[in-house]
């Protein structure tokens, strides 16, 4: 066997403690892909001013969600890459699989390496989100491509390629909508589902950043899926940081919009995360919903990210077949 397909997530700190959590934001910020402001102003700004206050912070938020397995996004992702190698060898799939993230450990340049030193010359890279950005599936690409510039020799004769986007793979939306269906099915519709994203700068949209075009793709191919009128769900974007305007509209706006409207029970469901992590279980699973509840909402469900669901394992079986971006 010489396939191998990487599934890289974003990443996560070793530890939920201050020293670990500063490790992990001082390589996440100093990306240049994530923050674009000018680099000495933002560097500067970040070492003196945002990693002496943040990591304490975000520490608390991470020991909230920390499970005995260690990280849920990095537990979550070993979880999906174990289920894929149980795939393929129950099918006799030609392929190992394994795990990386852009930030923290296990890094990428760790498992490239070990991938390549195990014999593995044919590498299939599956970045772990559905939409495409500059700020995640770019980043990772890149960092690759200065990977194997500074060591030329030792990728010869080695062929890496990538999954640029699964936004509307019929496999992935099918999961999406079976995982929103089994939940309603067990407790009820809601007047309304909200889709769930990430949010980016509004300045980072132009002609190479599909993400927000993207992510309202997914979202009306899931919406046909469960045959919901237009009026029966709506898209907002989450985890907005600094003051700068970010894409909208803004999911904290909407859970004070929505009670107002006369929408007090919610479904929110995330399908730009393939893993639960700190930004769907305490943003969504607790602050969102207190925030709908302040401003008069009655009834909130987070409905968690597909995870290990069988459908979507049998989803990303399919997706790693279909690479189309060739790094090497």
């Amino acid at each position: 066997m010489s396939k191998i397909t990487i599934l890289v997530n974003l990443g996560t700190p070793d530890q939920p403690f201050e020293k670990e959590v500063r490790t992990y934001l001082r390589e996440f910020l100093s990306d240049k892909y994530v923050i674009r402001l000018p680099r000495i102003f933002w560097l500067t700004l970040l070492n003196l001013v945002i990693l002496r206050t943040r990591p304490k912070k975000s520490a608390e938020l991470y020991r909230k969600v920390w499970t005995k397995w260690g990280s849920p996004l990095l537990f979550h992702t070993y979880a999906q890459t174990g289920h894929l190698r149980n795939l393929a060898e129950s099918t006799k799939e030609d392929t190992y699989f394994d795990t990386a993230m852009r930030y923290g450990n296990p890094s990428i340049k760790k498992i490239l390496y070990k991938s390549i030193d195990n014999g593995y010359t044919d590498i299939t890279i599956l970045p772990m989100f559905p939409q495409y950005s500059t700020t995640t599936t770019l980043s990772i690409f890149e960092l690759i491509k200065s990977i194997i510039r500074k060591d030329k020799i030792f990728f010869e004769n080695v062929r890496i390629c990538a999954v640029n986007d699964f936004h509307d793979n019929n496999l992935y939306i099918d999961s999406c909508a079976s995982k929103i269906r089994t939940t309603q099915q067990r407790i009820g519709k809601p007047d309304k589902l909200l889709f769930s994203f990430h949010g980016i700068p509004q300045s980072y949209i132009c002609e190479d950043e599909p993400y927000q075009t993207q992510c309202l793709v997914t979202a009306s191919l899931i919406a046909k899926k469960l045959n919901l009128h237009e009026t029966q769900f709506e898209v907002a974007f989450q985890s907005r940081f600094g003051k700068a305007e970010w894409i909208k509209p803004y999911l904290s706006s909407r859970l004070e919009e929505l009670p107002k409207e006369g929408i007090h029970n919610i479904h929110v469901f995330c399908p730009g995360f393939s893993s639960d992590c700190l930004e769907t279980i305490d943003e969504i699973g607790r602050e969102s919903k207190e925030e709908f509840f302040e401003h008069g909402g009655k009834s909130f469900e987070f409905i968690p990210c597909l995870n290990s669901e069988d459908s979507f394992i049998n989803a990303l079986m399919d997706i790693q077949k279909k690479a189309d971006i060739k790094i090497l």
